[in-house]
């Protein structure tokens, strides 16, 4: 799983800038909503306006702060010389298309379209891209709103919502009370697949009734079936809990909060582990995963680099 955080996505901008340089760029257009902030750090560093594309479109006057100005004073948005529509990635194209048939005819032929990441080595909608990201991938900015989510689990402490405290675990009224006031952390738009979390069973009425409460939508509900919380330390079973129902799923990713949890869940399972709590996905690597824990995703990537990685002629056959 090929994971792209906002700092990835800060440096690839940066280094990349030289790709836009000398293009003579007077705006630049983002494609609603990833591909704002992307639009914007473009501008910046190109020191032009930047609009979203609705803004465009209705021919505004781009506006900016009074602490910087830019290296152009456009009346209208139509007066640029050169527009630079940016979108943070393009796979299928559809995004891009769509963008650009809002647009009036006279207007292309002043058009660059650029994306930051690209699926593909020679994406057919774009002009420009910065860095090739394969599929299976997913970005900071989506990740809890991504159709990933339907093949995954999730812990739901520290990931869902806050952690207890020390004091709430271990006090039994103050825990029930936490069950059912807990703060969200992230709210998914769509169903997971799995919740598997650390939780008593005996604590299911709670949990659901809260996860019911922030609209979050689940398959399966997995708890562990211990008489107290105090059992569960002795037993070390967090991560060993959740590895055990990740594995034997056919499922492809887990979101997991705590760094140590979701590296002893990636290396059991050889399965990708999004950690919340560093930003990061463990993962092990392709050949391991091939005698260890096969997946349909993983099959599939491999082969497609072994026949990118092929001569023309040899691909044919």
């Amino acid at each position: 799983m090929n994971f792209i955080s906002y700092a990835d996505l800060s440096e690839d901008i940066r280094k990349n800038m030289h790709k836009l340089h000398g293009r003579e760029i007077d705006l630049v257009v983002g494609i609603p909503r990833s591909g704002m902030i992307p639009a914007y750090m473009v501008a910046l560093y190109l020191n032009v306006n930047c609009l979203d594309l609705a803004s465009f479109c209705r021919n505004e006057k781009p506006v900016n702060g009074r602490t910087r100005r830019t290296s152009n004073n456009l009346i209208h948005a139509w007066d640029a010389k050169k527009i630079l529509l940016v979108d943070d990635s393009i796979m299928s194209g559809i995004s891009m298309r769509s963008a650009v048939k809002q647009l009036p005819d006279e207007l292309l032929e002043k058009l660059i379209k650029m994306a930051v990441y690209s699926a593909s080595t020679t994406p057919r909608e774009v002009d420009i891209y910065f860095e090739h990201v394969a599929c299976p991938r997913v970005f900071e900015w989506n990740i809890y709103h991504h159709d990933v989510l339907a093949g995954s689990c999730s812990d739901i402490d520290g990931t869902l919502c806050v952690n207890p405290t020390k004091g709430q675990s271990e006090d039994d009224g103050k825990y029930i009370h936490f069950l059912t006031n807990a703060k969200p952390l992230n709210l998914p738009s769509r169903k997971i697949h799995s919740l598997i979390s650390s939780r008593l069973e005996k604590y299911r009425k709670e949990t659901e009734t809260w996860l019911k409460e922030h609209n979050i939508k689940y398959e399966h509900l997995i708890m562990l079936d211990l008489p107290s919380n105090r059992h569960r330390e002795p037993y070390k079973i967090y991560a060993s809990h959740k590895a055990e129902h990740y594995n034997k799923s056919k499922l492809d990713f887990f979101f997991e909060s705590e760094p140590d949890q979701a590296l002893a869940i990636a290396k059991a399972t050889s399965k990708p582990v999004y950690c919340s709590g560093n930003n990061r996905v463990y993962q092990s690597s392709a050949l391991e995963s091939i005698y260890t824990a096969p997946s349909f995703w993983v099959l599939r990537n491999i082969c497609k680099k072994l026949k990118q990685s092929l001569p023309a002629p040899a691909r044919r056959h």
